[in-house]
C-alpha cells in the first residue's frame, strides 16, 4: 500500500497514483489559513479541489506523452505539487513541446473555467462561501499555470524552451543544458527576491524555498544529461548479462551467500515463488549488508525487491532512454522479452559505463 514515503491511491487511466506523505503535512498548514476564511467544510473542500486540479494538470501530461509513444510510470502528488514520471525521454522537439504546454494549459482552462463560473452564478444572484471557493480555486489554478510557464528546468516552461531549442539546432543534449542553465537563474532569481522580502518584513520564505528547490533540480538535470549524453548509442544488449540464477523466497541469506558464485557477473539472484513466477530480485550488495549473524534467519523473500520497483528494459533500447526508469536505490537494469526475464544490466557495468567520457 505504501512506497517510498507514498500511498498508493489506485490507477488513473490505467496509471499509477500516488500521494506523498508531505502533501498531508501542507495540507493541515495551508488548511488552517483557508479554515479561517471558509469554515472547516469549505476549507477542506477547496483543499480536494485543488489537489484534484493538480492531478489534472500532471494527468495532462500524461496523456498527452500516451498519444506520443511515451508511457508514464506514476503520478505523485507531493508537498510542492505534483510529478507525472515518464518512462523515456519525447521523441521529438514537437512532442517534448506538446507534452510540456499540456500542464500549464489545463491548469490555466480550470482557473478560467471556475472564475467564469463564478462570475456567471453572481450574475444570476447566487452568493455563499462556495463562490468565494471558486474565486480562489481559479486564481491559484491561474498562477500555477504562469509560474509553471516559466522558462526554466524543471518547470514546464523549461520543457518548452527545451523543445524549441532543440528544434533550432537538433541537439537535444544542448537543448536541455540551456533549459538547465535558464532553470538555475530562475530559481536563484526567485530565491533572491524570496531574501529580499524576508528582509523588509514580508513573507519570503516560501519563494526562497521554491527557488532554491528549482535552483538545485535544474543543476541535478543537467548532471542526468551529462550521463545520458554518455550512455547515447549504447544499447540495452551490449551491457546485458544473460542468464539469472533463481531461488525460493525461503531461501535464507546464508545459504545464498555461500552459494554467490551462482549470481556470477549479474550479481543478483532472481527470486521464485512455488508456482514459477519470478516477484523480483535480490542483490550480493543486500546479502552482504545482512549482518553475519542474522543471515541465517533473513529470507530472501525478506530483502527482495520487486520487479514493479526496477527499471525494465527491451534489448535493442537505447541505454540513455532507461535512465529514467532507474531506481536510486537499486540501480539495475532487468531485460526482458515476451514478459520473459532474459537477464540484467548489472549495477557494476552500468556505473563503469555512466563514467566513460
Amino acid at each position: 500500500m505504501f512506497s517510498s514515503g507514498s500511498l498508493n491511491l489506485g490507477r488513473l487511466a490505467g496509471i499509477p497514483f500516488q500521494l506523498h506523505w508531505s502533501v498531508i503535512v501542507v495540507a493541515v498548514l495551508f488548511g488552517s489559513g483557508l479554515a479561517a476564511s471558509y469554515g472547516a467544510i469549505g476549507a477542506a473542500l477547496a483543499l480536494v479541489a485543488f489537489l484534484a486540479s493538480i492531478t489534472a494538470h500532471e494527468l495532462a501530461h500524461a496523456l498527452v506523452a500516451r498519444r506520443h509513444g511515451v508511457q508514464t510510470q506514476s503520478i505523485q502528488l507531493w508537498a510542492l505539487g505534483g510529478v507525472a514520471k515518464l518512462d523515456r525521454e519525447a521523441p521529438t522537439p514537437r512532442a517534448e513541446g506538446w507534452i510540456a504546454v499540456a500542464g500549464p494549459l489545463t491548469s490555466l482552462a480550470i482557473g478560467a473555467l471556475s472564475l467564469g463560473t463564478m462570475v456567471g452564478l453572481v450574475a444570476l444572484g447566487v452568493d455563499g462561501v462556495g463562490l468565494s471557493i471558486l474565486g480562489w480555486l481559479g486564481v491559484i489554478n491561474l498562477l500555477l499555470g504562469v509560474f509553471n510557464l516559466l522558462p526554466g528546468a524543471p518547470l514546464d516552461g523549461g520543457r518548452i524552451l527545451k523543445a524549441f531549442r532543440w528544434r533550432k539546432h537538433g541537439d537535444r543534449f544542448r537543448a536541455a543544458r540551456e533549459a538547465g542553465n535558464a532553470g538555475k537563474a530562475v530559481g536563484f532569481s526567485l530565491a533572491g527576491i524570496g531574501g529580499v522580502m524576508l528582509f523588509n518584513g514580508m513573507p519570503g520564505l516560501m519563494l526562497i524555498v521554491t527557488g532554491l528547490f528549482i535552483a538545485l533540480n535544474a543543476k541535478a538535470e543537467m548532471m542526468a544529461v551529462d550521463v545520458a549524453e554518455r550512455l547515447h548509442g549504447t544499447r540495452v544488449r551490449d551491457l546485458t548479462w544473460f542468464g539469472i540464477a533463481q531461488a525460493s523466497p525461503d531461501t535464507d541469506a546464508d545459504t545464498m551467500w555461500w552459494q554467490r558464485s551462482r549470481l556470477g557477473g549479474a550479481g543478483v539472484v532472481a527470486v521464485a515463488r512455488d508456482n514459477g513466477d519470478l516477484a523480483g530480485i535480490v542483490s550480493e550488495d543486500q546479502l552482504q549488508a545482512v549482518p553475519e549473524h542474522q543471515r541465517p534467519y533473513v529470507p530472501l523473500g525478506q530483502l527482495m525487491v520487486p520487479f514493479s520497483q526496477l527499471a525494465r528494459a527491451d534489448l535493442d533500447e537505447d541505454l540513455a532512454d532507461v535512465l529514467s526508469r532507474l531506481n536510486p536505490r537499486t540501480p539495475v537494469v532487468t531485460v526482458w522479452h515476451d514478459g520473459k526475464l532474459l537477464g540484467v544490466v548489472p549495477k557494476k557495468k552500468l556505473l563503469a559505463r555512466m563514467q566513460v567520457g
